[in-house]
């Protein structure tokens, strides 16, 4: 999924041979992108700002996917412990971490469904609710 550059990205695979195993959707409608997301393995998110909002990460985690990021604060603050890391702006490291989640199909697994637990118990409206009306009482309580 992604828009813009779908095409840019299709003619870069077809240069590196991969073209017959990738899809670019372009833009996808944002209600139907679990969808998308339910059929893939591993989520990659390859943002390389340590400062800038990455909200792509909660829907990877809310559809169970284990997630490659490079290592950054906004990644490490969404994801913790459930991350698999790259080093920042290392394309072969981000490369070795993919490949390690797609031969680890156990790992895959672990991973997804704790960081599918963590979202739901942290990041669902029910949650940030209760979080909400906590932060409420203490200020009404001073």
């Amino acid at each position: 999924m992604g828009f813009p550059g779908e095409d840019t990205y299709g003619r870069i695979a077809a240069e590196l041979g991969i073209a017959e195993r990738v899809t670019f959707t372009g833009r996808v409608p944002y209600q139907e992108a679990p969808d998308y997301l339910l059929i893939g393995d591993v989520a990659v998110s390859p943002k390389l700002s340590e400062t800038e909002g990455n909200g792509k990460l909660l829907n990877y985690q809310a559809a169970g996917l284990p997630t490659v990021a490079f290592d950054t604060p906004v990644a490490r603050e969404i994801l913790g412990d459930l991350g698999v890391y790259a080093r920042r702006g290392d394309s072969q490291s981000l490369a070795n971490r993919i490949g390690e989640l797609l031969f680890d199909e156990g790992r895959r697994a672990l991973l997804g469904r704790a960081l599918r637990d963590q979202v739901v118990a942290n990041q669902t409206w029910d949650a940030t609710v209760h979080q909400i009306v906590k932060v409420y009482r203490t200020t009404a309580a001073r």
